[in-house]
Formats: structure tokens, sequence, C-alpha cells
């Protein structure tokens, strides 16, 4: 009968308790897969809504910037990064330079002090770099420090590695928006600045804030690899 089945042999015995114990690991190991998948889902939707916060804002700004004929160089420039996918909080900070109330708005959405900048130079004088007004110099240094501070106030692993990734493969496109915003800036204060020097600029702004993007992924990175 049934029983005559049976195989009461020891490696018959220790197959069927492999099997079992087996099965079980294998079941540990797939509600920890699922906890863990969960987790990172979880992390993505988050890191997608603070995305979305920023995509909002732009396009707020981005209705005040098109009636404003005065931008409309700029405005090219600024399609041609969106194009590339690069993420709308970093696009906006470089857009604060020349744009104080984008400045403003997003320094206090994220508690940071606000700031004037009003200096004019009385009479249109070539740009020279010995020769920096406190204020200006001021100004831009706090500018770099928000484009800093944006990609790591609010940080996302997925905006900011594709960040990186746009810094490496699509560098060409965002340095003619850098120059663009900077010829325009110290226009607009009644100094001349020519292209070849801005480019010298913005070729040492972009890699300071490459490196500081990059130094800090890496060093949180983990949180990622944990999950």
């Amino acid at each position: 009968m049934w029983l005559d089945d049976f195989d009461s042999s020891s490696e018959a015995s220790d197959n069927s308790w492999n099997a079992v114990s087996s099965s079980s690991e294998v079941s540990e190991k797939v509600k920890e897969w699922i906890k863990k998948s969960a987790a990172k889902a979880k992390k993505i939707q988050k890191d997608e809504k603070k995305a979305k916060k920023y995509d909002f804002l732009l396009s707020s700004f981005l209705i005040k910037i098109i009636l404003d004929k005065k931008y409309d160089d700029l405005l090219v420039l600024l399609m041609n990064c969106l194009e590339k996918w690069y993420p709308s909080n970093f696009l906006l900070w470089v857009f604060s330079l020349v744009y104080i109330e984008i400045s403003s708005k997003i320094r206090e959405s994220s508690n940071k002090k606000t700031f004037l900048f009003d200096y004019v130079s009385p009479e249109f004088v070539e740009f020279n770099d010995s020769v920096i007004n406190e204020q200006i110099r001021n100004r831009i240094n706090l500018w770099v420090e928000d484009m800093i501070d944006v990609v790591l106030m609010e940080w996302s692993e997925i905006t900011t590695r594709k960040l990186i990734d746009l810094f490496d493969n699509e560098k060409k496109v965002l340095d003619n928006y850098f120059i663009g915003i900077f010829v325009f800036f110290f226009k607009s204060i009644n100094i001349t600045i020519n292209e070849e020097k801005s480019f010298n600029y913005i070729d040492f702004i972009s890699g300071e804030l490459k490196k500081s993007y990059r130094n800090y992924y890496f060093s949180i990175k983990v949180e990622w690899e944990e999950i």
C-alpha cells in the first residue's frame, strides 16, 4: 500500500529534509527581496516627487520669462538643456543669476536667507578680473554655492546620477547656457565680458560643481546599495 512506497533510507530522508530546509531559505530570500524592492520603489517615488516640485516651479517662471523679450536668447539655450534632460532644479539655479526672483523663491523654500543685489556700474566698462567689485564677487559666490546646495539639499540619487552623466556627455550644451547667462548678467550691470573669458570662468565653475556632486553622490550612494 502507501507505506510500501516509503523509502526509509537515510539518503532519501536527508534529501527530503534538505528540500524542506532549502525551500524555507528561498522563501526568506524572496521575502527579503520583496522588502528591499518595496523600499527602493518608495525611495524612487520620493525622488520623483522632488523633481516634480521643481518642474512646476520652472513652469511658473517660464511663463514670466517668455513674456519678457529680453530673455529670448537665454530661453533658447535653456530649452536646449531641457531637451537633454538636465534637471529642472539645476537649470533654475543657473538662471537665477539673471533673475533674482527665482533665487529668492527657491532660497525661501529651502529656508535660506534671501539677499538684495542692486549693483550697476555707473558706466559701461570692460570686465577686468584683477579688479572685481565686492558685490559682484559675493553675488557669483552665492550663485555657485546655491547651485551646489540645490542638488544636495533635497538629494535625489536618480537626478544627481543623471546630472553627473550629463556633465560628462552633454557638457557643450550646458556650457553654452552657462556662458549666455554669464554674459547677460554682466551686460545687465554695464560690464562687457567676451565669450572666451566667460568660458574660462564657466569651465572652472562647472568643474567645481561636478566635483561637488560626484563627491557627495559617492559618499551617500551606499544608502541605496544597502536597500
